[in-house]
């Protein structure tokens, strides 16, 4: 069985009596067909599979996927008529992932096959990695933690929080990502205690904690890994914190395997800063999947029902955030093996890296 068979086999699991599941969401039809641009429809059935697009891109589709491509001008009307010509009475859809008015327009078209919302389901069918998929990763993470450190080296001191992102932009594009996997976040002093303080126009001080959350792409693939520097000698209270959101993460990373409840991994690492007295200072999940997006399925939180599996590739992140002074966060991804997990993320966090 080829790659994309693999693929399409396991996207046929979700059928369960269905006729045929259709795919709107852009990152799925790309995982099914292997289609990597916009605006396109994805159907498949026990025995085929479909993707329709408009004229822009035909070409593109015709030399990327594996499926049988069809050009088209009405999409629903003739996306109708096709699954007609094929006798779909059921029909699976992506039912977070379909607007309104395109539901609206199914629903009136759609006479006489019954569709079943699956957008729960089809969440996870990306969920688990293959071999080829997890050295994708590996490699944006590769590549995001080199242009990081080439930006360290070159000081960030003096420099407003835009610019420092955009010159780690910069280096990893150079290093071969197609670009971020997601807004870097550079959040310096007062500001490194938001979760998401995306980069302002703040210039970066001496004797202050900088948050990077950072990621690059790769061949369709994103890297996901947060690093918590200082800019001089850190503060008794600093390195109080960072030693225990680093012993935090580790606990959750000791506790990551397969069949292991996510929940109970967030736990790990709730438990443990509330036992230090630094748990109300921790307000978001553990983490979460990564893969072709900056936030797939499992989640790690205390709310999650996922249960992890071996191919899963996940973020590990506490952090302790303290208003007006300063925040603290590492994350790595990791990936669930078949007894533990593997560290596809790759800088140092033992001990905090002390910048200019």
């Amino acid at each position: 069985m080829s790659y994309w068979e693999q693929r399409l086999a396991k996207a046929r699991s979700y059928l369960k009596g269905l006729d045929a599941i259709l795919l709107c969401s852009r990152f799925n039809v790309t995982y099914v067909t292997g289609y990597t641009g916009s605006d396109a429809v994805a159907l498949y059935t026990d025995t085929g599979s479909d993707l329709f697009v408009d004229s822009r891109n035909t070409l593109q589709a015709r030399e990327e996927s594996h499926a049988n491509v069809y050009e088209i001008r009405k999409r629903w009307e003739e996306i109708h008529e096709h699954l007609e010509g094929l006798n779909i009475k059921t029909l699976g859809i992506e039912s977070n992932a379909i607007d309104l008015d395109s539901f609206l327009q199914m629903k009136n078209l759609f006479t006489g096959i019954e569709m079943n919302p699956m957008g729960g389901q089809l969440k996870y069918l990306r969920s688990v990695k293959d071999p080829g998929e997890a050295a994708l990763i590996g490699e944006a993470a590769r590549i995001a933690g080199a242009a990081l450190g080439e930006v360290l080296a070159e000081g960030i001191v003096g420099h407003r929080e835009t610019d420092v992102a955009f010159e780690l932009e910069c280096a990893m594009r150079r290093l071969g990502a197609s670009g971020p996997s997601f807004e870097t976040i550079v959040a310096s002093g007062p500001r490194s205690a938001m979760p998401h303080g995306a980069a302002s126009e703040r210039v970066i001080g001496p004797g202050e904690a900088v948050v990077f959350d950072f990621g690059s792409m790769y061949k369709g693939y994103a890297s996901d890994e947060t690093i918590t520097v200082y800019t001089g000698e850190p503060s008794p209270e600093f390195v109080r914190v960072y030693t225990h959101v680093r012993k935090a993460q580790a606990l959750a990373i000791d506790a990551l395997g397969p069949k292991v409840r996510a929940a109970d991994v967030d736990r790990t690492a709730r438990d443990y800063l509330e036992g230090v007295g630094l748990a109300r200072y921790f307000g978001h999940g553990l983490g979460h999947g990564v893969g072709m997006e900056i936030h797939e399925m499992p989640t790690l939180s205390n709310l999650s029902k996922d249960t992890l599996e071996e191919g899963m590739a996940v973020t590990v992140e506490p952090g302790v955030y303290l208003a007006g002074k300063f925040g603290v966060r590492t994350e790595d991804t990791l990936l669930i093996t078949d007894t533990a997990c593997k560290r596809l993320t790759n800088l140092d966090k033992d001990s905090i890296k002390v910048t200019s």
